[in-house]
């Protein structure tokens, strides 16, 4: 018998399970987060919805990532979420934090302290594009080279997991990065972006003048994308509260 007797399941049975919520956790915050979180809100910075972050926790902790990079870090309030899980369970081997200010790699920083995490998780401040393009260039350079015989990866590539939730402006195409840094059936995760809703009026197709007609044009970019990685990768969305989150797991 085809599959050795064994069930088989689609793509789609496999995104669906990958996306559901967790039957042993809540979405109670941990404490640690939970601070974060109101630092983050004392300096007007948006934190994702709470039942998104515990979300992203939930498909963390099932895929159990060897290498997980996590690009647009901020101040660590989903860092957090998943720092609280490997304090009882076995850690990654390598956890990368991603992020393009200096004034909150300080704060990132004091995470890794906080959970004694400095042997195995690192805080990378800069361009997520300029990283990506690098780490890129090393695997290609590397490519005939065993896994087991590479050294000097600026990055944890390829990944098991990228997570990105970086500024808005900037999350389609760094998702497309993310998805070259990520193994065969490694998974990318990302809010999805904001559908606009406002009138934004004319203008030329890609010069747009406001955040609005941004907005729009990220929109279009997210669609574009979208319809390449249906045909290509498997792809799985799942409502929260508060948004969409999306799985892409790559297949080529």
């Amino acid at each position: 018998m085809d599959g050795g007797g064994l069930p088989q399941f689609s793509q789609e049975d496999i995104m669906s399970a990958l996306l559901s919520a967790s039957a042993d956790r809540s979405e109670k915050e941990p404490e640690i987060a939970a601070n974060i979180t109101q630092q983050m809100l004392h300096m007007e910075l948006d934190p994702l919805p709470r039942s998104m972050r515990s979300r992203f926790r939930d498909i963390v902790e099932r895929l159990s990532p060897d290498r997980i990079i996590e690009v647009g870090a901020g101040i660590g309030h989903l860092s957090a979420w998943f720092h609280d899980i490997w304090v009882d369970s076995e850690h990654p081997e390598s956890y990368v934090m991603v992020e393009e200010g200096n004034r909150f790699g300080v704060i990132l920083h004091r995470i890794v302290e906080r959970f004694d995490a400095d042997s195995w998780c690192t805080v990378k401040v800069g361009s997520w594009d300029s990283m990506a393009s690098e780490a890129t260039a090393w695997l290609a350079a590397n490519a005939s080279t065993p896994e087991a015989a590479r050294t000097g990866s600026p990055l944890p590539v390829p990944a098991d997991v990228i997570i990105v939730h970086s500024d808005w402006k900037a999350q389609v195409k760094n998702v497309e990065n993310a998805l070259a840094l990520v193994r065969l059936g490694g998974v990318v995760l990302t809010p999805e972006p904001l559908v606009p809703t406002a009138d934004v009026g004319e203008y030329p197709s890609g010069k747009p003048t406001n955040d609005q007609q941004m907005r729009v044009e990220v929109f279009n970019q997210w669609i574009h994308c979208m319809k390449d990685w249906n045909e290509t990768q498997a792809v799985g969305f799942t409502e929260v509260g508060g948004g969409t989150l999306v799985a892409i797991r790559r297949l080529s």
